[in-house]
């Protein structure tokens, strides 16, 4: 059975780690010799020395013992939250209360 295509809009890159959806928002890239990886904003065209994560993998990425993670974005987006509909939900739900006078 073939595998539903995800689709996005043109232009946005999705996330390279496997079963994410998010669109990419920065690039990671690494020097085995120097033992570093580096987290950048993403860059303008796909490479293929480069993997594109979503905010939420490039904040949680963990590099091998010995290795030194260096983040070099200008701003670190806020991670994206794994269930985001909560949040509208949530603030929803307190205007409904202020509203009921509660």
């Amino acid at each position: 059975m073939a595998r539903p295509q995800t689709t996005h809009p043109a232009g946005v890159r999705k996330c390279s780690r496997n079963a994410c959806r998010w669109p990419a928002s920065a690039s990671l890239t690494f020097a085995y010799v120097q033992k570093v990886a580096w987290i950048e904003d993403l860059i303008d065209q796909p490479h293929p020395a480069a993997y594109d994560l979503c905010a939420a993998h490039a904040e949680r990425l963990q590099v091998p013992i010995g290795w030194k993670k260096e983040d070099l974005r200008v701003v670190p987006p806020a991670v994206t939250p794994i269930r985001p509909g909560l949040d509208a939900w949530a603030s929803g739900s307190s205007e409904r209360g202020a509203a009921s006078g509660a």
